[in-house]
């Protein structure tokens, strides 16, 4: 393969490329319809009737352009626009509907991100039973494709779920599972909120000291990164840890610094359970949701035309590269040749170039060695081509006994179908000799190492 043709099937694989990846031409437009409505539902996810009215578009758009995934993600922005309302039922409504699609895609990541959304509406319904079928799904799911943090998330909420059933060893056991993991990633914000969580377990439990251990650490945590949502917990957590061991001075301390630490929304009349989680739930779905997104988004390229094309271009370049590394060791190799041909050639004085042999033939004819160029095989019979003679000498024999007669230390055989008088060769290449004549003869690499070794003898 010359350069120029390989210069040809890179330019044509490359427009090949372009074309494929889409860069050859302009974006679809369901693509740019999508993303339209996409750049909008983040643009006002806080606001509830925005969220609702571009939701509905995204989902029209979906239906009648029958692209299922964007339909599912339609769902949960109304599912998502409904929470924000406060309307749980009718926002696990549009979660199952964005689950049911995730399914018959089928897209499993897809599956779980609306199943933790469909867990957490069941947790604020108190619906303790359904939230732990999500949230056991989640962790097992997780926990397999070995992703920490959503597993340790799925994990905190199920000891959540054991804490509100009063279920405190099993409570334990998932929120030290969480722990650990939150630790392994060194995810401040969750060891900080696992560690107050279990704090409270052990307030239930009547460890007071333990409790007291787990809130002062969470409590640290939580005011050395800036952590403000967590600070009313753990001081309301450390006063009535307090409260229990009697120290009324130390459990009005921290009530105080509780109350003023509070979000002016927020209401103490709650139950502590409700309390504790209102502000973590939301920023866990937040993160959770951020996280599924992102390896949705990097599934999503890996199974795009450009990563495709990437990965079609890295082959391209290996191979190209391959080729002119391995053309390069061939032409440093045949240049190594020549060179040890012309140093033979220019070593032996010109009357003394072949010690001279007479080669009887089967058809009684008689040839000087010193004069044959070359020999060649044609079927049953040979060719001895000569100098000065226009037409060959020809003869009944095999190339293997012809090889058998020549002087081994003047001839060599380079092909199947040719032995060449080495002192006759003047350029050798890759795949051709050139003798003095002018003229070229097949040369076959099967044949090149006997030509390289009695080039290496003289």
């Amino acid at each position: 393969m010359t350069y120029k043709s390989i210069r040809f099937l890179i330019l044509g694989f490359l427009v090949f490329i372009l074309n494929f990846s889409g860069y050859a031409q302009p974006q679809s437009p369901n693509d740019q319809e999508v993303n339209r409505l996409n750049t909008l539902l983040r643009k006002h996810a806080r606001n509830t009737d925005s969220l609702t009215f571009y939701a509905n578009e995204l989902l029209k758009y979906s239906k009648q352009n029958n692209i299922k995934f964007w339909e599912h993600n339609a769902y949960i922005e109304l599912g998502n626009s409904e929470r924000i309302s406060g309307n749980i039922k009718a926002s696990n409504d549009y979660y199952h509907s964005a689950l049911r699609i995730a399914t018959s895609i089928p897209n499993v990541k897809a599956q779980y991100r609306v199943m933790n959304n469909i867990a957490l509406n069941h947790k604020r319904l108190k619906r303790n039973d359904s939230a732990y079928y999500y949230f056991k799904k989640l962790n097992d799911y997780h926990t397999d494709q070995l992703e920490i943090l959503p597993a340790s998330m799925a994990k905190m909420n199920i000891g959540l779920t054991f804490l509100q059933y009063q279920e405190l060893d099993s409570a334990e056991y998932y929120l030290n599972k969480s722990y650990k993991g939150f630790e392994e990633i060194n995810n401040i914000r969750y060891v900080a909120q696992n560690l107050n969580l279990l704090g409270e377990l052990q307030l239930q439990k009547g460890a007071y000291e333990k409790a007291l251990e787990y809130a002062d650490s969470s409590l640290k945590k939580a005011s050395e990164n800036n952590l403000e949502f967590l600070l009313p917990t753990n001081y309301f957590l450390l006063s009535r840890i307090y409260s229990n061991m009697g120290n009324d001075e130390k459990a009005k301390e921290y009530s105080d610094l509780a109350i003023s630490a509070r979000p002016k929304e927020m209401d103490f009349s709650e139950s502590r359970i409700d309390y504790l989680n209102e502000g973590i739930r939301i920023n866990k779905a937040k993160a959770y949701e951020s996280h599924l997104i992102k390896v949705e988004e990097s599934n999503q390229f890996f199974k795009s035309n450009l990563f495709i094309a990437v990965i079609l271009i890295l082959l391209l370049i290996s191979i190209v590269y391959v080729f002119f590394k391995k053309h390069k060791v061939i032409k440093n190799e045949f240049k190594d040749i020549q060179l040890k041909l012309d140093a033979t050639s220019n070593s032996k004085p010109k009357d003394k170039l072949e010690d001279e042999k007479v080669i009887h033939l089967k058809s009684k004819a008689t040839i000087n060695s010193s004069k044959i160029l070359y020999v060649k095989s044609d079927g049953h019979y040979v060719e001895y081509y000569l100098d000065a003679r226009k037409n060959p000498e020809v003869d009944r024999n095999t190339m293997i006994d012809v090889e058998k007669t020549l002087p081994t230390q003047s001839f060599v055989r380079i092909h199947k179908s040719y032995i060449v008088n080495i002192n006759r060769i003047k350029i050798i290449n890759s795949n051709k000799v050139m003798l003095d004549t002018g003229e070229w003869i097949n040369l076959s690499r099967v044949y090149k190492q006997a030509l390289k070794d009695i080039l290496n003898k003289e």
